[in-house]
């Protein structure tokens, strides 16, 4: 079980057949000439056979000449709590590579913006046979637009599993192991010597801040660490809390050895705190991340991370959505992506020199 206390976290813990006189067989000669045969008759064999032999040209420019197919990307807001659209570092890879892969297997792309609280814009888009399929990209809970996305008969998948309770399984979304990414994070900082290890986590409303949890708690007792609850802080992926975190290390005089950061953005909140109070990184604290967004690789100093196969993933999903509309009767691999460790300069093995 896990509760928010003062910020730290406390656990209780298709072909056709040959015609029937052969490969090489021809008209029969009774097409011309034969009595009781209308005159116009054998003309109009021959343009019967004429037309016949023409049907695949002509079904293959039609093919050619049809319109591409559709997938709506749909960007889903949730006002009171996040805009992506506005300043969003993680998705925009993300949302680069659907539309590059669609392109790729001849469909277009709709971006839509709409909010978490009203999916009749997404339904209308769908029954006005706009879209074929569609994605959702956002940082909340959309399991009910795909239950009502679902039940009308139609095609949709999410991005982010976090989003959804339905397994990867049923539902089109990649699916990344967060516990073993985790464990390899912090399983690095742990062959570097560092014994006094903290992790600041995500809001526990998100599976991936558990599963994050567990990969680190795993990586810990399999070195035969006991982590007390002043090493565990309850984050929610934003800047602020790996400000907060660092605050109240400083403030009790009690700064961990290493942290892991479940994200990249509370990393950054920690690195910031500490540079202002003149704590070296990683000659004093060495610091972890957790998706390498762009920025990680400008900090001080840059930040050692776990890479999220962002564009792998989002690859896989549409291609995924694009089988099940061309090949619903057949069955789609389901692999595990897992996250890998990016070294920069953010960490150091401990008791090393200080040659600075």
């Amino acid at each position: 079980m896990m509760t928010r206390g003062t910020g730290y976290l406390h656990m209780d813990r298709f072909a056709t057949a040959p015609p029937a006189g052969g490969a090489g067989s021809t008209m029969p000669p009774l097409v011309s000439g034969a009595p009781n045969m209308h005159p116009e008759a054998p003309a109009n064999v021959r343009r019967a056979g004429r037309e016949y032999q023409e049907q695949p040209a002509q079904a293959a420019r039609r093919q050619a000449s049809r319109n591409p197919g559709t997938i709506g990307l749909f960007i889903i807001q949730d006002a009171s709590h996040n805009r992506i659209y506005e300043d969003d570092l993680f998705y925009g890879a993300i949302v680069g590579a659907i539309i590059s892969q669609c392109a790729e297997r001849g469909y277009q792309t709709l971006i839509t913006i709409l909010d978490v609280s009203d999916v009749t814009p997404l339904l209308r888009l769908y029954e006005q046979k706009r879209i074929d399929a569609g994605l959702l990209i956002s940082w909340s809970d959309v399991q009910d637009i795909v239950d009502q996305v679902s039940r009308a008969g139609f095609v949709i998948g999410v991005i982010n599993q976090n989003n959804v309770t339905q397994s990867a399984t049923v539902l089109p979304a990649p699916y990344l192991d967060n516990r073993r990414s985790a464990y390899e994070a912090t399983r690095y900082l742990l062959e570097l010597g560092h014994r006094d290890v903290a992790i600041i986590t995500g809001p526990t409303g998100q599976p991936c801040s558990s599963e994050r949890l567990a990969g680190f708690l795993d990586a810990a007792l399999g070195q035969g660490l006991e982590v007390p609850d002043s090493r565990i802080w309850c984050g929610d992926f934003t800047e602020q809390a790996g400000t907060a975190a660092a605050i109240q290390w400083l403030e009790a005089d009690d700064l961990p050895a290493a942290v892991f950061c479940s994200n990249d953005l509370m990393a950054y909140g920690l690195l910031k705190v500490l540079r202002q109070h003149q704590v070296a990184v990683p000659d004093r604290l060495s610091v972890v991340g957790f998706d390498d967004l762009i920025i990680s690789r400008y900090t001080c100093p840059p930040l050692t991370t776990m890479s999220i196969p962002r564009t792998e993933m989002a690859a896989y999903v549409t291609n995924r959505l694009i089988h099940q509309l061309e090949s619903p009767d057949e069955a789609y691999p389901l692999p595990v992506f897992r996250a890998k460790l990016m070294v920069r300069e953010s960490c150091r093995a401990a008791g090393a020199p200080d040659f600075a």
